[in-house]
C-alpha cells in the first residue's frame, strides 16, 4: 500500500492563510484543489491495476480544513498538534509520519502544487515503480536546462576548460526539487528520519506542473491563470 501525506498548516508567513485562501470558485483555495485531485486520482486507481492501494491521510491544525476532511470519508484525518506546526518543525514531523501512515511506500505531497494533478501522480508513481530496483525513494524534480554559477563563481554545470559555452544539451544533468512530491520505502522514514534515502531517483515533472506557491506574487499569477 501507498500512504499519501498532506500536511497543512493553518498559518503561513509570506502569504497569509495560503492553504485555505479563496481562488475563483474554491471557497477552500489551494486545499480544495487538491483534495479534488486526490479524488479524481482515486477514481482512476479503480480502472489501474498497475498501482497498488492507496491510503490519503491529511494531517492539519486547522479547523476549517478539518471540517472540510470530514465530509470526505475516504480522507484520514490527523490532528496536527502546535508543535508539529511550527515554522521549524519539519525534522519532528517526518518522526510522526510513519507512526500515522501504515504504507509500504509513503509519498508525501503539498496543496503549494496545484498544478500537480491526478495525471501527474500517477506518471509520477509508474515511474517509482518501474525504477525501484534501482532506488530507495524518487522526488518530483526540473531539469536545469542551463548554464548555472555557484557563489564561489565556479560553473558547476559545465567544465569550462573544456568549452567555455557548450550547446545547453551537452550540459551536465542538474535536478532541482520542486517539492511536488516525495515518496520513499517506510524504512527510510523509521531508520533515516528522511522523506528521501541513499538512492533518490529524480522523476522529471511535466512543464509548469511542479509549480511551487510560496509568496504572494506566486499565488497571484496561479489565481490569474486559474481564472
Amino acid at each position: 500500500m501507498i500512504s499519501f501525506f498532506i500536511p497543512i498548516k493553518k498559518n503561513s508567513k509570506r502569504v497569509k492563510n495560503k492553504s485555505t485562501r479563496r481562488i475563483g470558485k474554491f471557497k477552500l483555495g489551494l486545499t480544495e484543489i487538491k483534495i479534488l485531485h486526490l479524488k479524481k486520482l482515486k477514481n482512476i486507481l479503480k480502472k489501474d491495476n498497475r498501482l497498488p492501494k492507496m491510503e490519503f491521510i491529511i494531517s492539519t491544525d486547522c479547523e476549517k480544513v478539518k471540517k472540510y476532511v470530514k465530509k470526505n470519508p475516504w480522507l484520514k484525518l490527523h490532528n496536527r498538534t502546535r508543535a508539529l506546526a511550527t515554522d521549524d518543525c519539519l525534522d519532528k514531523l517526518i518522526k510522526e509520519v510513519p507512526k500515522i501512515c501504515l504504507g509500504k511506500f509513503i509519498l508525501w505531497t503539498h496543496v503549494t502544487s496545484p498544478c500537480f494533478n491526478e495525471f501527474c501522480y500517477k506518471n509520477f508513481l509508474l515511474e517509482f515503480l518501474k525504477n525501484i530496483k534501482k532506488c530507495d525513494s524518487a522526488f518530483s524534480a526540473n531539469l536545469v536546462g542551463t548554464f548555472v554559477l555557484n557563489d564561489k563563481y565556479k560553473w558547476i554545470s559545465h567544465d569550462i576548460t573544456k568549452k567555455k559555452w557548450p550547446r545547453t544539451q551537452d550540459l551536465k544533468k542538474l535536478f532541482s526539487v520542486n517539492s511536488a512530491a516525495f515518496i520513499a520505502k517506510r524504512s527510510i522514514y523509521t531508520k533515516m528520519n528522511d522523506r528521501l534515502g541513499k538512492k533518490p531517483f529524480p522523476i522529471i515533472s511535466e512543464k509548469w506542473s511542479g509549480f511551487d506557491i510560496d509568496n504572494m506574487e506566486d499565488f497571484d499569477f496561479y489565481q490569474r491563470k486559474l481564472i
